[in-house]
C-alpha cells in the first residue's frame, strides 16, 4: 500500500514539474489575439472615405434681425441673419449638392471644405419638388463623393450622418436605417424618404447619409421635432439625389416630362367615395393628345406597375417619373372593365396650356 501511495506520489509530481517545464519553454511563445480588446471594430475607414466630400455650408440671408450690440453708433441696428448647413461634393468641378432650404433666400453662401480651405460658392439650381439645390465653388483637387443604390438599402442597415451640426464641421453620428419609402411628411412634395435614427441637427441638413463602406445613401434634410418625439430624422434617398443633381448640372433646373396622366390620392377616394383598388393606382384624369391619351388610357383605369415595378400610391408614380427620360419609352400595366392591359408610352413635354 505505502508502495502504491508512492508511486502515484511520484507519478503527479512528475507530471507538474513536465508541465511546469512546457510552460516554461514554450509558454513566452504562445500568441493571443488581443486585437479585440485593443482594437474595437470601428467604422473610421468609412468616414475617411467621405470625409474630402463633406463640406460645411454658412450662409448669409437677406433677413434682417436686430443687432444684439446695435444702437449705439457705429454699428447698425440690423445685421443679416447667418445659417448653418452641409452638403455633398458631386462633381471634380466643384458641383455641390445640399438642401434647397439650406440656402433659401441666400445673400451670401461660403463653403468649408474639410481642409478649411473657403470658398464662395455661385447657385446653380434648385427643385422644389425634392428640396434638393446644387451650388459651385471654384476650388482644385475636389473629392467627389460616391453614392450607393438606395433602393437596395434596407431596414436595420447601419448608417453614420456626417455634417456641420451647429458648427461642428465633420461630425458623425450613427444609428440605422429605421424604416424606407417614408411619405405624407410635407417635407418635399416628391417624397420617398430614408428614416433613421442617426442624429440629425440644425446644421446636418444637406450632409451625407453613409453606409458602413462610407458610400452615400441618403442626403440628409429633416428631423421629426414632435414633442416627446426622439431618433427620427430623414432623408433624400441617393437614387433620387442622382437624378436630381444630373439634371440640374445640365439644365439648370429638374426637366419634368410627362405622360399625361393624373391619379386620386387615398383623400380622393374618401371624398368622392370612390372605392380604393387593392393593388394600383386609379387614374383620375388624361390630358387630351398626350401619350397616354393616345395609348387609348381612361379615366379609372388602374395602373399596376411601371416598367415591372409596383405601383400603389400616386407617390410610388411620382418618384418612379422622377426617371423619366425625354423621349424614353415607358411601359404601363394594369386593368379595367375590359381586363388587363399593357401600355407602351413614349415620355414627352408637357403640354404647355
Amino acid at each position: 500500500m505505502k508502495e502504491h501511495l508512492t508511486f502515484v506520489l511520484k507519478s503527479v509530481i512528475v507530471g507538474l514539474a513536465v508541465g511546469f517545464l512546457y510552460l516554461w519553454f514554450f509558454g513566452s511563445h504562445v500568441k493571443t489575439d488581443k486585437s479585440t480588446d485593443l482594437a474595437p471594430f470601428s467604422y473610421a475607414s468609412a468616414i475617411n472615405r467621405i470625409t474630402p466630400s463633406v463640406v460645411s455650408i454658412y450662409i448669409q440671408s437677406n433677413e434682417l434681425i436686430r443687432n444684439p450690440g446695435g444702437g449705439i453708433s457705429p454699428q447698425a441696428p440690423y445685421i443679416n441673419k447667418n445659417y448653418l448647413g452641409s452638403g455633398v461634393i458631386v462633381s471634380e468641378n466643384g458641383h455641390i449638392v445640399t438642401n434647397r432650404h439650406v440656402i433659401d433666400d441666400a445673400k451670401r453662401v461660403v463653403v468649408s471644405l474639410w481642409t478649411n480651405e473657403q470658398f464662395e460658392a455661385s447657385f446653380v439650381g434648385a427643385d422644389d419638388f425634392t428640396d434638393l439645390a446644387v451650388i459651385k465653388i471654384d476650388a482644385k483637387n475636389l473629392v467627389p463623393a460616391r453614392f450607393a443604390d438606395s433602393d437596395t438599402v434596407n431596414t436595420g442597415d447601419v448608417v453614420l450622418a456626417v455634417g456641420n451640426p451647429y458648427g461642428l464641421n465633420q461630425s458623425a453620428s450613427m444609428g440605422i436605417i429605421s424604416g424606407t419609402g417614408r411619405q405624407g411628411l410635407n417635407i418635399s412634395q416628391v417624397e420617398n424618404l430614408i428614416q433613421t435614427d442617426a442624429a440629425i441637427n440644425q446644421g446636418n441638413s444637406g450632409g451625407a447619409l453613409i453606409n458602413s463602406l462610407g458610400d452615400v445613401v441618403g442626403i440628409s434634410t429633416a428631423s421629426y421635432n414632435q414633442i416627446g418625439a426622439e431618433g427620427i430624422n430623414f432623408a433624400i434617398p441617393a437614387t433620387t439625389t442622382t437624378q436630381v443633381v444630373q439634371s440640374v448640372i445640365k439644365y439648370g433646373k429638374v426637366i419634368r416630362v410627362s405622360l399625361g396622366l393624373a391619379f386620386l390620392t387615398s383623400y380622393d377616394h374618401i371624398r368622392f367615395r370612390i372605392p380604393k383598388p387593392k393593388k394600383g393606382i386609379m387614374i383620375s384624369g388624361v390630358i387630351p393628345n398626350s401619350p397616354a391619351a393616345r395609348q387609348g388610357l381612361q379615366s379609372r383605369d388602374i395602373i399596376t406597375h411601371i416598367n415591372g415595378t409596383e405601383v400603389n400610391s400616386s407617390q410610388d408614380y411620382r418618384q418612379a417619373a422622377l426617371s423619366f427620360t425625354l423621349d424614353e419609352e415607358v411601359t404601363l400595366s394594369g386593368y379595367n372593365q375590359e381586363g388587363e392591359f399593357t401600355k407602351n408610352l413614349v415620355v414627352e413635354l408637357p403640354t404647355k396650356n
